[in-house]
């Protein structure tokens, strides 16, 4: 999987809308972690908070806020066995690009601001505020606007196909072609002829 998709050969018929992570790339500082075979269902991604053990350097994921000290710096695949995980330990994040533990993000923001890992609101690309520390309203309000798009989506998909349109035309030649030599001589009109109408059964 790669690292990071900039400058990374790929094909795609979809657009990619790349969010930097780094605000501040000058005062960023690095280190090295290790992650459990399976950790994480199997993926850490650029971006994740985690909990980072200096003294071992052992990444888990964070039970709890006071846990959150760490960011992850490069996708990581830990299907098979213990990998090495390189980690953020201070600098400047974009709020928009963190991927956030199921904790509350005001303070898991405001642990990691005792890191020195600075995480900055930012405008997303809708245009909408991807807030450093919300409320906890605003929070609600976020997944409360989320269950209710993913349970529409759902209901979407579970919805049998819409019968087919058989008041629509068939798909036909151009009539002109079929007209005989004398008929686009003295009636021409006969080309313009419209769709003819699908048959009717009656019950």
């Amino acid at each position: 999987m790669p690292a990071n998709p900039i400058a990374t050969p790929s094909f795609s018929t979809t657009a990619y809308n790349y969010i930097p992570l780094l605000l501040d790339g000058d005062d960023v500082v690095s280190d090295k972690g290790t992650a459990a075979a399976g950790i994480s269902g199997n993926l850490l991604l650029r971006g994740q908070v985690v909990k980072w053990d200096p003294a071992t350097g052992a990444i888990t994921v964070p039970a709890a806020a006071t846990d959150c000290n760490a960011i992850v710096v490069n996708d990581t695949d830990t299907t098979a066995a213990v990998a090495s995980v390189p980690v953020y330990k201070a600098g400047s994040f974009n709020a928009a690009a963190i991927v956030w533990p199921a904790l509350s993000h005001a303070l898991v923001t405001d642990n990691l601001r005792d890191f020195s890992i600075l995480i900055q609101s930012a405008v997303y690309t809708d245009g909408t505020l991807v807030k450093s520390s919300p409320t906890a309203e605003e929070e609600a309000e976020a997944k409360a606007r989320l269950d209710a798009a993913r349970a529409a989506a759902a209901a979407a998909a579970a919805a049998p196909a819409p019968p087919a349109d058989t008041t629509a035309p068939k798909p036909s030649d151009a009539p002109w072609a079929y007209l005989t030599p004398e008929e686009r001589a003295l009636h021409p009109e006969l080309a313009d002829a419209p769709p003819v109408p699908p048959a009717t059964t009656t019950p």
